[in-house]
C-alpha cells in the first residue's frame, strides 16, 4: 500500500510539473492554444479512423465480389472519405508545425523572461557567488533547450495516447483480454525507462562540475580577455587535455547507464513481443474459423499492429517524460529559490535613504563571514565614517575591504553587529532607495556591451537622465576624452560582440565606470581602486576635481595609492579582517605603526 501512494504522490508531482512547465508554453496565447489542442485531438483520432473506414471498405468490396448486391456509390463514398482522411492529415500537418513553431517562440521567450525575473529577486550575493549556485544555474539554463519543447513533446506524446486509446477501443471487440495483456506487457518496459531517465539524470547531476569545466575550457580559447595569454604560453593543448578528460569520463558514465538499461530492456522486448504474437495468433485462429470478414482481419490485423507501435513509443515517451520533470524540478526550484537573503524592512516601514548624511556611517562590532567560508572575514570591526567628509580604508590584498563594500551596499548582512546610517540600521531602509543614494565604482566594474553613452547612463539606477548629465559625468570623470577619440562619439558600441564595436582600454574602460558612479545623485559615494587602471595625468586631473565632486557628500576611497590616501579626512587601516588603526595622514604618521610602515615602503619607490 506504502509502495502505491508513493507512486501516485510521484505521478501527481510529475503531473504538476509538467503541467507548470507547459503552461510556458501556452499560456502566451491562449487562443492559439486552443486551436493547438484541438487539431491534436482532431489528428489523434485520424488513424483510427482510417482503420475502422479499412475495414468497412474491404468489406464492402469482399461482398461485391462475392456477388452480394452492395451499392456502388457507397463503396464510393467509403474510399473517398478514407482518401479524404488521408489529405487532411497531410494538409494538416504544416499548419500544426506552424503553430508548433509559433508556440515554441513565444515559450521561450517566456522562460527567458521568467528567468530574468528570478535574477532580478536576487538582490543580494548570498546565492550568485556560490559555486553551487552556478551549477544550479547551469540546470536552469538548460531549460532554454526543454521548455520551448514541451510543446511539440506534448503533441508527440498525446497523439499516439489517443490513437491508442482508439486502438484498444476497437480491439476490445476481438477479445477483451488481448488490448489488457498489451498494455500489462508494456509496463515493465515503462519501468525500465523510467528507471533509465533517473540513471542518465543522475549522471548527468554527478558531472555537472565537470561539463561547466568543460564549457570553460572551450570558451577560453576563444575568449577576447584570455586569448593573448593562451596563444603566448602555449595553453591550448593544456586545455584540450583537460576538456578531453573530463569529456571521457563523463561519457563512460553514461555508457555504464545506457549498458544496465540494455540488460533490462531485452527481457521486457521479449515479453511483450510474446503478447504481441498472441494477439496474431489470436486473430488467425478466429479467422479459420470463419468468425472474422475480410475486413475485421485486416481491422484488428492493422490495430495491433498500431497499437503495438504506439505503446513501444509511449514507453520512450514516458522514459523522456520522467527526465524532462527532473528538469523541470531543477528549473523551477531555481527559480522559486530565488529571493532575498538579507532582511528588509515591510514597506509600510521602510525609511528612505536622505538625500544627504547628517550623521554618516557607522559600523559597530561588524563581524562576517561567507556562506560557505571557513573563518571569519571580518572581526568586530568598529569605525565612523563621518558625514560630509572623505574617509580612506587602506590595507593589503585579502585584508577585507571589498567584503565591507560589499556590507555596506547590503550585498550581505553581518554576521554579526550592525551599520548603522544616520543612526538607523541598514535593513531599516527601503532597499532601492538605499541604493539609489550610494554611488559606487568597483575595482572589477562592469564593462557592458553597450554604447558609449549607455555605458554611463546606466549609473542613474533606471532613472531617465539628460544627456547634459551624462556628458557632465564623462567630464568629470575624463571619458569625454575616450568619446572625442570614437567615431561615433557616445553611441559608439563598446564591445567587439558587435558589428562596428571598439575595445576600450583598461584605463578608458576606467574612466567610464568612473562616469557611471558620477551619474548617482548620491549621498555617499564608495570608490574601490578607482585610478588603478589611470595613468599619472589622468589620476591628477581626477583628484584635482574630487573635492568638487563629493562637496556635502560622505566618500569611503579604497587604494593602494597613498597618494590618493593621503587627501582624505581620515583613514581607517583594515589588517586581517579588523581595524588596527585610524586617524589622519598626519596623526597615523607620527604614531609610527603599519600606516606610517606601508607609506614608507611606497614612498621609497619614487626616492
Amino acid at each position: 500500500m506504502k509502495a502505491i501512494l508513493k507512486q501516485l504522490r510521484l505521478a501527481r508531482s510529475t503531473i504538476l510539473l509538467f503541467g507548470r512547465g507547459l503552461h510556458l508554453g501556452l499560456a502566451p496565447e491562449p487562443a492559439v492554444a486552443t486551436v493547438f489542442v484541438a487539431l491534436v485531438l482532431l489528428t489523434s483520432a485520424m488513424p483510427v479512423v482510417q482503420v475502422w473506414l479499412g475495414k468497412v471498405l474491404l468489406d464492402q468490396l469482399a461482398l461485391a465480389v462475392g456477388g452480394s448486391a452492395v451499392v456502388l456509390s457507397a463503396i464510393l463514398i467509403t474510399a473517398a472519405l478514407y482518401a479524404l482522411i488521408m489529405v487532411l492529415e497531410t494538409a494538416l500537418e504544416p499548419v500544426q508545425e506552424a503553430i508548433t513553431a509559433r508556440m515554441e517562440e513565444r515559450a521561450l521567450g517566456e522562460f527567458d523572461r521568467r528567468l530574468m525575473a528570478a535574477g532580478g529577486r536576487m538582490v543580494d550575493l548570498y546565492d550568485v557567488e556560490r559555486p553551487s549556485f552556478q551549477e544550479r544555474l547551469a540546470h536552469a539554463k538548460f531549460g532554454s533547450l526543454i521548455v520551448p519543447r514541451l510543446v511539440t513533446f506534448v503533441q508527440s506524446g498525446l497523439r499516439p495516447f489517443l490513437t491508442l486509446a482508439g486502438l484498444l477501443v476497437l480491439l476490445v471487440r476481438l477479445h477483451p483480454l488481448i488490448p489488457v495483456a498489451l498494455v500489462c506487457a508494456t509496463i515493465p518496459y515503462l519501468i525500465s525507462e523510467r528507471r533509465m531517465a533517473r540513471n542518465r539524470h543522475a549522471a548527468i547531476e554527478e558531472q555537472s562540475r565537470a561539463a561547466r569545466q568543460m564549457a570553460y575550457y572551450t570558451e577560453v580559447t576563444t575568449d577576447p580577455q584570455s586569448a593573448k595569454e593562451v596563444r603566448v604560453f602555449g595553453l591550448g593543448n593544456l586545455f584540450l587535455q583537460r576538456f578531453e578528460e573530463r569529456r571521457i569520463r563523463a561519457l563512460h558514465q553514461l555508457d555504464r547507464v545506457r549498458l544496465v538499461h540494455l540488460r533490462s530492456t531485452g527481457f521486457f522486448g521479449a515479453l511483450y513481443a510474446l503478447a504481441l504474437g498472441g494477439g496474431f495468433w489470436y486473430v488467425a485462429a478466429q479467422a479459420s474459423a470463419g468468425q472474422l470478414s475480410v475486413g475485421d482481419i485486416a481491422l484488428y490485423l492493422g490495430a495491433i499492429t498500431q497499437s503495438q507501435t504506439a505503446l513501444k513509443y509511449i514507453g520512450n515517451w514516458g522514459g523522456m517524460l520522467y527526465e524532462i520533470t527532473l528538469r523541470l524540478d531543477s528549473i523551477f526550484s531555481f527559480m522559486d529559490r530565488s529571493g532575498p537573503h538579507i532582511a528588509l524592512a515591510p514597506a509600510v516601514d521602510a525609511l528612505d535613504a536622505p538625500r544627504l548624511l547628517e550623521e554618516g556611517l557607522a559600523l559597530r562590532d561588524v563581524t562576517f563571514q561567507y556562506p560557505e567560508g571557513e573563518s571569519n572575514v571580518l572581526h568586530e570591526i568598529c569605525a565612523t565614517l563621518p558625514a560630509g567628509k572623505v574617509t580612506a580604508l587602506v590595507g593589503v590584498n585579502g585584508a577585507g575591504k571589498s567584503t565591507l563594500v560589499k556590507l555596506i551596499t547590503r550585498m550581505y548582512d553581518p554576521a554579526a553587529g550592525e551599520i548603522l546610517l544616520d543612526g538607523k540600521p541598514l535593513h531599516a531602509y527601503d532597499l532601492e532607495s538605499l541604493r539609489r543614494r550610494i554611488a559606487v565604482v568597483y575595482q572589477d566594474f562592469a564593462q557592458f556591451s553597450l554604447s558609449l553613452g549607455e555605458n554611463i547612463t546606466v549609473g542613474a539606477g533606471g532613472l531617465d537622465p539628460s544627456e547634459e548629465r551624462m556628458r557632465q559625468a564623462a567630464v568629470w570623470a575624463g571619458a569625454d576624452q575616450v568619446a572625442a577619440n570614437l567615431a561615433q562619439g557616445y553611441d559608439t558600441q563598446l564591445t567587439r560582440r558587435f558589428s562596428g564595436g571598439v575595445e576600450l582600454s583598461g584605463g578608458e574602460w576606467q574612466k567610464v565606470a568612473l562616469a557611471r558612479g558620477f551619474m548617482r545623485d548620491a549621498a555617499f559615494v564608495i570608490l574601490d581602486e578607482p585610478t588603478a587602471a589611470l595613468d599619472a595625468e589622468a589620476e591628477y586631473h581626477l583628484f584635482q576635481r574630487f573635492r568638487e565632486l563629493v562637496s556635502g557628500k560622505t566618500a569611503l576611497i579604497i587604494s593602494h595609492r597613498f597618494s590618493t590616501v593621503r587627501m582624505a579626512d581620515n583613514i581607517l587601516v583594515l589588517e586581517d579582517g579588523a581595524i588596527i588603526e585610524n586617524g589622519s595622514h598626519a596623526e597615523l604618521i607620527a604614531a609610527n605603526g603599519r600606516y606610517a610602515t606601508l607609506y614608507a615602503m611606497q614612498a621609497s619607490w619614487y626616492q
